[in-house]
């Protein structure tokens, strides 16, 4: 089998040889080897080999020697390089043949066996580095362990030393955060809210830096929630004491509409009163002068005289005038009584309304003391006419006519009296309740003067408190403004970092193989330099097989 494949190399390379060469002997073209074309289905016999000592012998181990040369200078594993070297350092002119049929397998198997013993020993040492950095650290120690030998020699040569860098920065980093975490809760321990400070002050009183960045994460905004009820709390507060005080103006204006409409009612009462009493006393005038006028008839019956009844009958008609013209003054006062209730009613501060009843009924007592006096007036008629009638025929007629004129007086007079004194009932059950609803309005506009009192002092304080929020609100805007340049300059110390130490594992990792292709290059420059020719195969290439052919 090493045969042929020699041969079938020497022929390939012979034969692109002689197509080359123009001027070449005959007689070596007479020397190549032919092919033989043998029936189907017959298998093609073992090429012949050369005699020994032939161009093609020669050629053959040429090209052997250089692609062991290349072996020796370009192999990733320093065992075949050496193994190389030794075969090509060799006397034995064997040794080349050999390196190539076996000794290049067992030189990479002795390549496998120390990378397995060398891995073997690195996964060792970094299982040992479990749990020994920090969190990047760690990482990395979890990730070369499941990855490969290549991760496993790379992470003891240069990656630990950058993770333990890594965590290095960040703890630096995780120091710096920590030292700004503080002095932004120390500003909100000043300028927060009153739940705010107090979580804050808690907060820093610990002295604990998870503590304060667990309060910059959760506990503020609970606390600024809490702050924000409360103020919503203050501002619910206000707006109360700010209604309360507009239902208080509104009182108020109620109250004195109210009470300069009871002020102008119990002034149209009293002038109801008055009228009342001026058509009284027109109608007892007009009363007296009737019965006047009955005893002048009577005198006139015993005398047999006629009396002059002139005065009386004017006199009593002066009373009836005062009386209508006083009860027309009840009346205007009645009718004032009414529209001021009527605005006691508007405002709903209907104490005193009763005093337009009360008037309403003095003007009716007046009119009934005008009818009254009236009907006197008809009796002082009557009785002058029965006293010219005194011989006269229709006596009995005029007698009558002035009895029935004396009953109506009577009468109209005992109506008035009963109005009138319905009417002073009336007034005096009205005076009552005026007095005890005037105690309790006094009570209730002293409640209602201590209660404005209180809402003004709520009003005051809510003011303040709203102006101290505003404050507070403004420093804790400002304060998120500092927060969030803060954060953006985290943000780019933490990415900078990133590039930095990327930055740095690639160079770490060029400086690593940069080193071990010095290393491949030092091993060959000790055999010296070969140039590439013709068939030079790059290095890493692995031959399959042997050559043939005489030895």
């Amino acid at each position: 089998m090493r045969g042929a494949v020699s041969v079938a190399v020497a022929l390939a390379l012979l034969g692109g040889t002689t197509q080359g060469a123009t001027a070449a002997p005959a007689e070596r073209r007479d020397s190549a080897p032919t092919a033989v074309t043998l029936p189907a289905g017959q298998l093609d016999p073992a090429p012949v080999p050369p005699p020994a000592g032939s161009e093609l012998d020669r050629l053959s181990a040429d090209r052997d020697r250089q692609l062991v040369e290349d072996f020796a200078e370009f192999d990733e594993e320093e065992e075949v390089r050496e193994a190389a070297r030794e075969a090509l350092e060799s006397t034995d002119p064997n040794a080349i043949r050999d390196f190539l049929e076996h000794g290049e397998a067992e030189a990479r198997q002795r390549a496998m066996d120390r990378k397995n013993a060398v891995d073997t020993a690195n996964r060792a040492e970094i299982e040992a580095m479990r749990g020994t950095g920090g969190p990047f650290f760690n990482q990395e120690v979890e990730r070369v362990l499941a990855g490969t030998a290549k991760d496993r020699a790379d992470f003891l040569a240069f990656g630990a030393e950058i993770a333990r860098q890594r965590d290095e920065a960040e703890e630096q980093n995780e120091k710096q955060r920590a030292e700004e975490n503080r002095k932004r809760v120390e500003m909100l321990a000043s300028v927060g809210g009153p739940e705010v400070k107090k979580a804050a002050q808690a907060a820093l009183a610990t002295g604990d830096d998870k503590v304060i960045s667990e309060f910059l994460e959760k506990g503020y905004q609970i606390a600024a929630e809490k702050d924000s009820a409360d103020q919503e709390a203050h501002e619910r507060a206000q707006k109360e004491a700010l209604e309360a005080a507009a239902k208080l103006r509104e009182l108020a204006e109620k109250t004195a509409r109210a009470g300069e409409a009871r002020g102008k009612l119990i002034t149209a009462h009293g002038s109801a009163v008055q009228a009342l009493k001026k058509s009284s006393n027109a109608m007892s005038a007009a009363a007296a002068q009737s019965r006047q006028a009955d005893r002048m008839l009577a005198a006139d019956r015993a005398g047999k005289q006629l009396s002059d009844y002139s005065a009386v009958r004017a006199e009593v008609a002066r009373q009836v005038a005062l009386a209508d013209e006083a009860a027309k003054a009840a009346e205007v006062a009645a009718g004032q009584a009414e529209v001021q209730a009527e605005v006691l009613v508007e405002t709903g501060l209907t104490h005193g309304v009763r005093w337009a009843e009360v008037a309403q009924g003095i003007a009716a007592a007046a009119d009934a003391a005008v009818k009254a006096a009236t009907t006197a007036q008809h009796a002082v008629d009557a009785t002058a006419a029965d006293a010219a009638a005194l011989d006269a025929q229709n006596s009995a007629e005029v007698h009558a006519e002035q009895a029935l004129k004396w009953r109506e007086n009577a009468e109209e007079h005992a109506e008035a009296a009963a109005r009138t004194a319905a009417a002073a009932q009336q007034q005096a059950d009205v005076a009552a309740d005026a007095a005890a609803r005037s105690k309790q309005a006094r009570i209730e506009t002293e409640q209602a003067e201590q209660t404005a009192w209180e809402h003004a002092k709520k009003t005051r304080d809510a003011r303040v408190e709203a102006e101290r929020q505003r404050k507070t609100a403004g420093e804790q805007r400002a304060v998120a403004e500092r927060e969030r340049d803060y954060a953006a300059g985290a943000r780019v110390r933490a990415e900078a970092e990133q590039q930095a130490a990327a930055s740095a594992r690639a160079v770490a990792e060029a400086g690593a193989h940069r080193v071990r292709a010095e290393s491949r290059g030092a091993g060959g420059r000790g055999q010296g330099v070969r140039g590439t020719g013709p068939g030079r195969r790059p290095g890493g290439h692995r031959r399959h097989g042997g050559r043939g052919g005489p030895r």
